[in-house]
């Protein structure tokens, strides 16, 4: 099955979704980042999976924010902590690697589903990345297979930087545990950088995303009550927090609609949806 095929509940479809809000943000005069590769992935999939999702392309702004962050973050870790090595697992249609001004010498590795990769290399043959760049087909939450691959990358790596961007909230607590567990198991990975979401975010984006979707590989899962410190049981402290809304209000983009927004009255209700959706960067321990 090719990734043109795949239903429309399938997982892959995030990544048509996210490559399509990351060329919309490219046509705003006033944009964050510039993708010019983003487009080319999406193609009219992505526009007709913008058009049917609840809000349309309202969710851009969300998108645009964590991609900004989240590349401010990259390139800073990369500088400050001397990373050779970058890991990207579930990394969809990103193209940092053809965008960023990373080092030449920089190994980065994505992993994903076969399908989601072969589309990708068709789709940017030709292009040249600014890295050393690998595509590791394979399905992450397949432990047997993960941990063989990240043990061959954890004796070549010197200080390694793993992404998780858009990925844990589609997995179960079980599933990251274990994940968490098996990057801690190498020296070399000392950074893990990845969005997370709330009890309170998973509830509403449940009622507004499950609802249009059939398929189990689609359902959002991961949302700890524990949020950030989630990860200090298995090795892992969070140097870095910031909130979606608070960047959002900090890069100039609405996240959530006039209709909701009004119900911040208080700094309790503040507080809980300031949680609702997070970056963090994570630091062995």
């Amino acid at each position: 099955m090719t990734l043109t095929s795949l239903p429309v509940e399938s997982i892959a479809d995030t990544a048509f979704l996210t490559a399509t809000y990351r060329a919309l943000e490219g046509d705003r005069p006033d944009a964050l980042f510039q993708d010019p590769y983003a487009q080319i992935l999406a193609g009219d999939r992505g526009q007709k999976l913008v058009e049917t999702m609840p809000g349309g392309a309202t969710g851009a702004s969300g998108c645009a924010v964590r991609t900004a962050v989240i590349d401010e973050l990259i390139l800073r870790t990369i500088q400050e902590a001397k990373i050779d090595t970058v890991i990207s697992l579930g990394a969809g249609l990103d193209t940092r690697p053809y965008r960023l001004p990373l080092p030449s010498s920089l190994r980065w590795s994505e992993w994903d589903f076969p399908a989601v990769l072969d589309y990708k290399a068709e789709k940017l043959a030709g292009l040249t990345p600014r890295c050393v760049l690998e595509f590791m087909p394979l399905d992450v939450t397949d432990r047997a297979t993960r941990q063989i691959v990240l043990q061959a990358i954890g004796k070549v790596a010197k200080q390694a930087l793993i992404l998780t961007e858009g990925l844990l909230i589609y997995l179960t607590t079980e599933q990251v545990a274990a994940l968490a567990t098996d990057l801690y198991a190498h020296a070399p990975f000392q950074w893990w950088l990845t969005d997370l979401a709330s009890p309170h975010a998973l509830h509403y984006f449940q009622n507004s995303i499950n609802n249009t979707v059939n398929s189990s590989q689609a359902t959002l899962q991961f949302a700890p009550e524990a949020g950030r410190e989630f990860f200090e049981s298995y090795g892992w402290r969070a140097v870095e927090w910031r909130s979606l809304l608070e960047e959002g209000q900090r890069l100039q983009r609405e996240i959530l609609p006039p209709s909701l927004l009004v119900q911040f009255q208080t700094p309790e209700v503040w507080a809980i949806w300031r949680e609702m959706s997070s970056f963090v960067l994570l630091q062995r321990h």
